[in-house]
């Protein structure tokens, strides 16, 4: 089946092998890859390469509205893939956001909201995150959710993590009021442990540790990729007869059972900080 893709942060680790993997599947397919760096080897001839520095609001904002005024701009499959692992403290961009999160969450979150209008009635958005240990609601610091002073690198992974189980709640939840926005499904999914370049950002002393656990644990990219393809679409399947349209994966592409639901009070206002937050830095850095 020809399905036109877009996977940020598909210049590398498993945003590139799912970003593969589509484009084997079939050559009719259009696969577009985003990220601050060009692949040096892009095996098939309908993978293209977009630049985008995923950590800027503005960059993102500039990349879908050039996205959206494409000829050819409607989407089948979003996935999301971009992160960075740092043992650094809170440390922020020229936006005001910490660069982890900018990366791991509100990033993505615009995303989305600027590519709903160009995906498919039954597209499908996938964030590669952490789909398992996400949520409950009481994981959040209410009164301080971009961390500007509580940060610390599990607050941060917890915030970007429960925010983004909010989030899939809140995009199904939408469509679901109003039918003629079709039937696009958004699943939060764990890649597990994997074998990546991500021991690179640690520090000299801990790589070859990293790399030798890896050797021993670690499933490879492909296998990853695979996982989180098959996940989506047959999660998505199981669920959509229960008129759900969100879901969380596991490592192996499992439904994720007995997730915190959000209350449609905790949804607002997770929304409601994500996007003054994102306004505010594009609308800081456009002045």
């Amino acid at each position: 089946m020809a399905t036109r893709a877009l996977v940020v942060g598909g210049t590398g680790g498993i945003g590139y092998a799912i970003a593969c993997r589509i484009a084997a599947e079939s050559k009719l397919s259009t696969v577009i890859i985003s990220g601050r760096n060009k692949p040096q080897d892009i095996p098939h001839a309908n993978i293209e390469f977009r630049p985008l520095d995923a950590s800027s609001m503005r960059s993102i904002k500039q990349y879908t509205d050039a996205y959206k005024s494409a000829p050819e701009k409607d989407l089948n499959l979003l996935v999301l893939t971009q992160g960075i692992f740092s043992m650094a403290g809170r440390t922020e961009t020229p936006e005001g956001i910490d660069r982890k999160m900018a990366l791991h969450y509100y990033g993505r979150q615009l995303l989305i909201r600027e590519l709903l209008p160009v995906m498919k009635d039954d597209a499908k958005v996938v964030i590669v995150l952490d789909g398992v240990r996400g949520g409950p609601p009481t994981k959040l610091n209410w009164d301080d959710l971009d961390l500007k002073t509580h940060y610390s690198l599990g607050n941060a992974a917890n915030h970007c993590i429960s925010m983004t189980d909010a989030m899939v709640q809140a995009y199904a939840a939408a469509q679901q009021k109003r039918r003629s926005a079709g039937r696009r499904h958004f699943v939060h999914a764990y890649p597990g442990f994997v074998q990546t370049n991500i021991s690179n950002s640690l520090p000299w002393y801990l790589r070859p540790v990293a790399r030798g656990v890896g050797h021993l644990f670690a499933v490879s990219p492909e296998t990853c990729a695979a996982h989180m393809i098959r996940g989506t679409y047959e999660c998505a399947a199981a669920v959509e007869k229960e008129g759900r349209f969100w879901s969380c994966i596991d490592d192996k592409g499992r439904l994720v059972a007995r997730k915190p639901l959000w209350s449609e009070e905790q949804i607002k206002k997770v929304e409601e900080h994500t996007w003054k937050v994102l306004d505010d830095a594009i609308n800081k850095t456009s002045s």
